[in-house]
């Protein structure tokens, strides 16, 4: 079933070839230090949930609003796992192995299960860790993680099936599909289905109803629950959820029986496919090659795109002035405008549905619902767009060299290259604020110390994630995404946000407080006035912890040795 045994032996020799290259990447002492607190966290939060489980009382959770949960949550998997289709039609293989798979006597259904076998093995970690969390908040601890394991092991099989059948649709209506903007449409779905999701769980409602209250639209998840259209929509999901929330031994295995064959059959199945899937594959393996190549050079993010052609002739006005600054912040205006065309667009859709989802959580007109929808915006925004944009260091990495000889102080050359694209978050989230404020007759004076404290807010997630990254380098290497050393520098890195932002409310959270306190309260004065000073002392203790992260990254590239990082 699972193959033939020379591609069975190459798994076996790729499982022993990752973890030597993995050893040899912990002689590192930064990899060291993140694979240490990596695994003390890991063990961590495994000791916590079983601890947890073994003290707590038991949980009083209704069967069929657990029952409806769990098919939510799988339905949004199917979903994700449907959107991932698109991007890799045929099946994907490394560009070492493929031409030599394609090449030799195997039959097509043995590539197939060898693909499927490595996509399980990847996919066992991320169930046991889905598992263990979901395991905590079920009556039966076992039967929901064993549940949980098996629901996640039928996702890549999907995946699987759905990319060589839509590579089948290409080869069979070539160009018409080559020009739908596929990628466009899935990235529109799944905005339209996170809007959808994330109103369902922080409905305003659903908490009044929760707590026994009437809500303001009737809106209730018995009502939701009810519906007709919802449950058609949820019944393919209805084997697994129920495997997940059985309660007892004889319905658990009934359950479990029934999804463990039609994880057989799916997978068999798959491998059946009577489709011809090896030029796609060929193409694919290329273009996700290619890919990788632009992401060791500069890490993850969307911010590694190939220069398009219709770019190359755009002129890039020098934002920063002229001099040796304006000089380094303008080869990264420059990367951004000729490079990011298509993230721009992803970007701009994306704080579109944070957009909508801002008016959706404060509808009201008062001064609360204005600023809250405001900052919700820059927040979601800055997050979202801080973690896709990489047109920082990340993207300078095999260009170290010219970077530390730029005749400017190292303080300069970190804030210089950070900014652009500080300039361009901040500019996509204040066009966002103003569009929501025109768009619902909202506009107040008070909007535009948000967009001014925003870029402060920016500058600083930038210039920490930079931070970091100078002191730790990261290269990327494909199945490498899990490991210790990455699970510990992702908790190293969410610690030092949490002492930034601790530094921040104690330099300018705090005395903002007060003083908005003592004007508001103590001085009577309109709150628009004490908000507004508020707001003005928040920004000078915002300048001064970006003030400090800037020398800190100037300190970082400083000492950054060229010579000793080779990847």
């Amino acid at each position: 079933m699972f193959g033939h045994p020379a591609l069975r032996l190459l798994i076996r020799v790729k499982a022993r070839g990752a973890l030597r290259a993995q050893w040899r990447r912990l002689r590192r002492p930064s990899s060291w230090v993140f694979a240490i607190v990596g695994l003390l966290l890991m063990l961590g939060w495994i000791s916590s949930v079983l601890v947890s489980g073994a003290f707590r009382p038991p949980i009083e959770t209704d069967h069929a609003t657990a029952l409806f949960f769990a098919e939510i949550g799988i339905a949004v998997l199917v979903l994700m796992t449907v959107f991932g289709a698109f991007n890799h039609r045929g099946i994907y293989l490394p560009k070492e192995e493929i031409e030599l798979l394609l090449s030799a006597p195997l039959a097509r259904g043995d590539i197939i299960r060898y693909r499927l076998v490595v996509s399980l093995m990847r996919t066992t970690i991320a169930g046991v860790i889905f598992g263990v969390g979901v395991a905590r908040r079920l009556d039966s601890a076992l039967f929901a993680f064993t549940g949980v394991l098996v629901t996640m092991l039928t996702l890549p099989i999907l995946g699987q099936a759905l990319s060589l059948v839509l590579g089948d649709a290409e080869n069979r209506i070539g160009l018409l599909v080559k020009r739908l903007p596929l990628r466009f449409v899935s990235t529109v779905l799944g905005i339209v289905v996170g809007l959808g999701v994330a109103s369902l769980f922080l409905e305003r409602d659903l908490v009044g109803h929760m707590l026994g209250e009437t809500g303001l639209s009737g809106f209730s998840i018995d009502a939701l629950m009810e519906s007709p259209v919802v449950a058609a929509l949820l019944v393919p999901t209805r084997p697994w959820a129920s495997m997940i929330t059985a309660r007892d031994a004889p319905h658990f295995l009934a359950w479990f029986a029934l999804c463990a064959a039609l994880w057989l059959a799916a997978f068999e199945l798959t491998a059946r496919i009577p489709i011809d899937f090896r030029e796609l594959s060929l193409a694919t393996s290329a273009d996700i090659a290619q890919r990788l190549r632009r992401l060791r050079r500069g890490g993850l993010g969307a911010g590694v795109a190939g220069v398009s052609k219709e770019t190359l002739s755009w002129r890039v006005p020098w934002l920063f002035g002229t001099g040796s600054f304006g000089a380094v912040a303008w080869l990264k205006s420059t990367a951004i405008v000729r490079k990011a065309r298509g993230t721009f667009v992803v970007s701009a859709l994306i704080i579109a549905g944070f957009t909508l989802f801002a008016t959706y959580a404060f509808p009201g007109s008062d001064l609360a619902y204005v600023l809250g929808g405001a900052a919700l915006i820059a927040t979601l925004g800055t997050i979202y767009l801080c973690s896709g944009l990489r047109f920082d260091f990340r993207n300078d990495l095999e260009q170290m060299e010219l970077v530390k000889a730029f005749p400017l102080a190292p303080a300069l050359v970190f804030l210089a290259t950070i900014l652009p694209e500080v300039t361009l978050v901040a500019a996509l989230l204040a066009a966002a604020i103003f569009v929501r404020a025109f768009a619902t007759a909202e506009l107040h004076p008070l909007l535009l110390a948000i967009v001014a404290l925003q870029p402060l807010v920016t500058l600083g997630w930038v210039a920490i994630d930079n931070v970091v990254f100078l002191f730790a380098p990261l290269r990327y290497t494909p199945g490498q995404e899990g490991a210790l050393q990455h699970t510990g520098r992702s908790m190293l890195l969410a610690l030092v946000r949490f002492t930034a932002l601790l530094a921040t409310l104690s330099v300018a959270g705090v005395p903002a407080a007060v003083l908005t306190y003592v004007c508001g309260w103590v001085f009577d004065l309109p709150l628009e006035i004490a908000l507004a000073s508020g707001f003005a002392v928040m920004g000078v203790g915002l300048a001064v912890v970006d003030a400090a992260l800037v020398f800190a990254g100037g300190y970082m590239l400083a000492r950054f040795d060229v010579a000793r990082d080779r990847g």
